[in-house]
């Protein structure tokens, strides 16, 4: 049985899972998060921000986009008996729930 019935993949969510090993090894994709880290933008450019927004959700759509067992098996290792992805989508926000 799961611990929490519905987890919401956010930001933190994925960073604390890309450096968990426990999900990097059986998600390598997760692995490209790791040097995103806490570092800001500077206030005239945000073309740091903008390349961490499109990381998030390419790793998020990769996630939508698993096969069937691949989530099952992300379910388990976050003990949740349900995932929520929000992902932008051609300017707009789409939520995945499996």
């Amino acid at each position: 049985m799961a611990d929490n019935k519905l987890i919401i993949l956010e930001e933190s969510v994925l960073l604390s899972m890309a450096s968990n090993p426990n999900f990097t090894s059986q998600f390598q994709f997760l692995s490209q998060l790791k040097n995103l880290g806490s570092k800001s933008s500077c206030g005239k450019c945000s073309a740091r921000a903008s390349q961490r927004i499109n990381m998030i959700n390419n790793v998020k759509q990769t996630i939508v986009n698993l096969g069937a067992e691949k989530k099952t098996q992300l379910k388990q290792l976050l003990k949740a008996d349900k995932v929520k992805v929000r992902v932008g989508q051609n300017g707009k926000v789409v939520e995945y729930t499996f």
